[in-house]
């Protein structure tokens, strides 16, 4: 696993500020609009980063492409109609993560446009916006994966059948540690690397139609 460098690390920081910050403010405002005030008592339902962030998180997300925010706590109970609810505060977050993937990649291709139309080139900015707009694609990707305690997982155990309650609780109790294991062995790399190119091209092919480049 490589680490990137100092200038790598200062190009992620919005990205990953505002990855975090947005993705989880998501949680916390969809949960109140279907009913349940808990992240709004708490204060999560703001964009300031500091509110959502978690230190360490942030920082290995940063260095070493694996990190997370403070989640945002949820009263299921209290969500109205209660499934469709947690099913709407789960996709939030990736929700907010595919609009600021779309702004970092439109504004990237904005600097583009205007640099070869004959205005100023700022290749440290378009590359900023840029792996701002890979990380919040990357963050979409990885939270959609089926493994407890991610956003996926969320969605997906209303397909199980309440027979194999057993089998969710399991997967809840070890899927934070099936997650970490299947990252240090890369395989979470090679499943996410189809999954952002994909969004990739979706993302891409909307900013094409609003900013056309000749490439």
């Amino acid at each position: 696993m490589a680490f990137p460098d100092l200038q790598q690390i200062v190009m992620s920081l919005p990205g990953v500020l505002m990855g975090f910050t947005f993705h989880e403010f998501g949680h916390a405002y969809v949960a109140t609009l279907f009913g349940d005030d808990t992240p709004r008592l708490q204060g999560r339902v703001t964009l300031s980063p500091l509110a959502h962030l978690d230190p360490i998180g942030t920082i290995l997300l940063l260095v070493g492409g694996f990190g997370w925010a403070k989640p945002v706590q949820v009263n299921t109970n209290r969500l109205r109609p209660r499934v469709w609810g947690d099913i709407a505060v789960s996709l939030a977050g990736v929700a907010m993560n595919f609009i600021l993937a779309i702004v970092f990649y439109l504004a990237a291709a904005i600097f583009m446009k205007v640099a070869l139309d004959g205005g100023y080139y700022n290749p440290v900015l378009i590359n900023t916006l840029e792996i701002s707009g890979f990380i919040n694609l990357w963050l979409i990707a990885f939270n959609i994966l089926p493994l407890p305690p991610l956003d996926g997982f969320h969605v997906a155990r209303y397909l199980f059948p309440p027979s194999m309650d057993n089998l969710v609780q399991t997967l809840y109790r070890f899927g934070p540690m099936i997650l970490i294991f299947l990252f240090f062995t890369d395989a979470v790399q090679r499943v996410l690397s189809p999954i952002s190119g994909a969004l990739y091209n979706v993302v891409q092919a909307f900013v094409q139609v609003v900013v056309p480049l000749p490439f």
